[in-house]
């Protein structure tokens, strides 16, 4: 009896499993907090990384583009592998910088930050101005940087749901003469699922835009053309342009 009475004095009563769960409990939302801390110094971490690829501490360029004088590292001159860029500075040719280091190229260097923005992020910013944008384009094609040529390249018809693409070459093809009569931008003015059937839908869409090309479908067969001139009147096609 005397033996187990001691026993029983040695099992721990409620108030100590209370104090020893209050510990457990203590130490568990030390454990969730730091974990917590962890995990946001942790994604803080992997963000910084992901803006550290866009930084490059590789051999620093200072190029000189018609007295225009740019601060870029090997990294980006040399992504695009097709372009002029990519060839001066690969290693293939023995490029050498001037006394000052920098590295002259004889080309107009007023729109050379597109280009050089352009490697730098793979995102294409346009200016407004279409004359700037002409110039850029020029540039872009002396530089043989595709990625941007083909951006800036007009695409006609590459909305249509009537044309297949062999057919919008063949348009286009035809339409080489009046390239320079037709807006840069190619925009879709008009499409008749889209904008409503009416006469009055049309003209409220395309009057007054300038020069035009019209393609319309009737069952299996699809027709049109081309026009220098606005559409003014009241009457007109009523499909796709």
């Amino acid at each position: 009896m005397s033996s187990k009475r001691n026993s029983e004095k040695d099992l721990p009563n409620d108030e100590a499993l209370d104090e020893v769960n209050k510990h457990i409990k203590e130490a568990f939302d030390i454990l969730k907090r730091e974990t917590n801390k962890l995990r946001k110094e942790r994604n803080a971490f992997d963000e910084m990384a992901k803006k550290l690829e866009h930084v490059h501490l590789s051999t620093t360029l200072k190029p000189n583009v018609g007295g225009h004088f740019f601060s870029t590292s090997l990294a980006t001159v040399t992504k695009d592998p097709g372009s002029m860029l990519h060839a001066m500075f690969s290693g293939r040719f023995d490029t050498k910088s001037g006394e000052d280091g920098s590295y002259f190229v004889d080309r107009d260097g007023t729109h050379f930050r597109y280009i050089l923005n352009y490697l730098r992020t793979g995102k294409l910013v346009l200016p407004d101005d279409k004359v700037v944008r002409k110039e850029l384009l020029t540039e872009a094609e002396f530089y043989q940087v595709e990625g941007i040529i083909s951006e800036m390249k007009a695409k006609p018809f590459k909305d249509s749901t009537i044309l297949s693409s062999e057919q919008c070459d063949i348009l286009i093809d035809w339409l080489k003469d009046t390239r320079d009569s037709l807006s840069d931008d190619y925009v879709l003015l008009y499409r008749a699922s889209r904008n409503g059937w009416g006469a009055s839908n049309f003209h409220s869409c395309c009057d007054n835009k300038g020069p035009t090309v019209t393609v319309i479908k009737s069952g299996n067969y699809i027709f049109g053309g081309y026009t220098d001139a606005q559409w003014q009147s009241e009457d007109g096609p009523v499909e796709e342009q």
